[in-house]
């Protein structure tokens, strides 16, 4: 599901898995009674570049490749399921806790990728002895929307990272669609948790739908077009994509061969008249791609008659926007990538934050001990006033020196999240 904020991506995928579960649960109820047929559901989301589960008080998870290149993860919960309603309250429960926020674009925006799971296992004798085997996986993403500096002019701090962290996200799945589309040897599936989730859904046997939802305001314009020439971009995968790209290229010549046809021989008259009124222009049902070279202006109804014209100056012209396309698309892919480096180094910095200071308390509850200890000795009769003054002067120089080694990486971090916040403050 992408792609644009605010555009109703959450609300149109609400209904889908559970019309899938009862089509799944049919099929497992009558055609394939009685053949060790399960069905489970996990539910989990990626924020911040983190795995959370949804079904399990939000624990966070790991991402594992087996030996077969397959992504696991590790200890996520999952639910066998035996009917639609348990399905439908396992979602409720998980919507219930998914990381929402409040931003510029939207009251209330989804701030994480959730992806719901169904996975259709069976028992290899029928009985619950063995573990079953996995034969299937219906997954359901809700992609968080991306967002532009400018539709968020308002947020904090928080929000804007996460939001960079959205855009990143986003812009890694754009890479792998692009490396697929153009036939590169290597796929960078590892450039984001999302693209890593997603990594079976684009090769192998699988199959792939796309929900493009895009918004009917006007000032979403720039975010309506991008969206399309996306979801155009995925369209045109398919396991035999060089044939496509062939097939493709046949009917761009066909196209050019025909073009000193009238339009009315190049357009179906069955039942056409009925989908559009005679006082409205009729346009094709197909959108030309951007590196076409031609300009066809085709004819409103009123003037059927005419031919479809291509002038030179069109031409130029459509080489020349191509070509101003082609170094903005360079230039910013350059620019974000730029920006995704340091993105990374800043949640790497945060991660280790978290580390050193889960590593500090560790140290201070052992402290904290030697100090009971130590008192404890001290009640005793015939303690040595010595011995205690320096055990204690050497327990109080551990905790300073742990405290302010803590505090200079605090502040580095700091330091960074501030530059960091002045640089999407003066690209905004």
């Amino acid at each position: 599901m992408a792609k644009q904020a605010r555009s109703g991506k959450t609300y149109t995928m609400q209904p889908l898995p559970l019309k899938a579960s009862q089509d799944i649960l049919r099929l497992m109820y009558h055609s394939y009674r009685n053949q060790g047929f399960q069905l489970s559901v996990s539910f989990f989301e990626i924020y911040g570049g983190k795995v959370f589960d949804l079904l399990n008080d939000r624990r966070k998870l790991f991402m594992r490749e087996d030996g077969k290149q397959q992504v696991c993860i590790v200890g996520l919960q999952e639910y066998k399921v035996l009917d639609v309603e348990t399905i439908k309250e396992l979602i409720e429960r998980g919507n219930a806790t998914r990381s929402t926020g409040t931003t510029g674009a939207n009251e209330e925006s989804s701030r994480s990728h959730a992806i719901l799971q169904l996975a259709i296992k069976r028992s290899a004798d029928g009985s619950e002895k063995k573990p079953a085997k996995l034969v299937g996986k219906l997954s359901f993403i809700d992609l968080a929307g991306s967002e532009r500096g400018a539709d968020t002019t308002d947020n904090d701090k928080q929000t804007r990272m996460e939001g960079a962290e959205i855009n990143k996200s986003l812009l890694a799945l754009k890479e792998c669609i692009r490396a697929l589309d153009n036939d590169q040897g290597h796929i960078p599936f590892r450039g984001s948790k999302l693209t890593e989730v997603l990594r079976d859904s684009f090769v192998g046997d699988s199959r792939t739908v796309m929900i493009s939802c895009i918004s009917p305001s006007s000032g979403s314009c720039e975010h309506t077009l991008n969206t399309l020439r996306y979801a155009d971009r995925v369209k045109s995968l398919s396991k035999g994509n060089n044939a496509a790209k062939k097939d493709s290229l046949s009917s761009s010549s066909n196209l050019r061969d025909s073009t000193a046809l009238p339009l009315a021989s190049s357009l179906p008259t069955d039942n056409f008249e009925d989908i559009i009124p005679d006082n409205k222009p009729r346009w094709s049902d197909r959108i030309e791609r951007d590196t076409s070279p031609f300009k066809v202006n085709r004819v409103p109804s009123g003037r059927v008659e005419g031919n479809v014209s291509v002038t030179y100056p069109d031409y130029y012209m459509g080489q020349k926007s191509g070509l101003n396309r082609m170094a903005e698309d360079d230039l910013g892919h350059s620019e974000e990538t730029n920006s995704d480096d340091d993105l990374n180094a800043l949640l790497k910095e945060e991660e280790d934050l978290v580390s050193a200071h889960r590593r500090q308390v560790e140290h201070t509850i052992e402290i904290v001990r030697e100090e009971m200890n130590l008192l404890v000795e001290a009640d005793q009769p015939g303690n040595q006033l010595d011995n205690y003054i320096s055990k204690l002067s050497a327990i109080l120089s551990q905790k300073a020196a742990g405290i302010l080694q803590l505090q200079n990486r605090l502040a580095r971090f700091q330091k960074r999240l501030n530059e960091y916040n002045v640089l999407i403050s003066s690209g905004i």
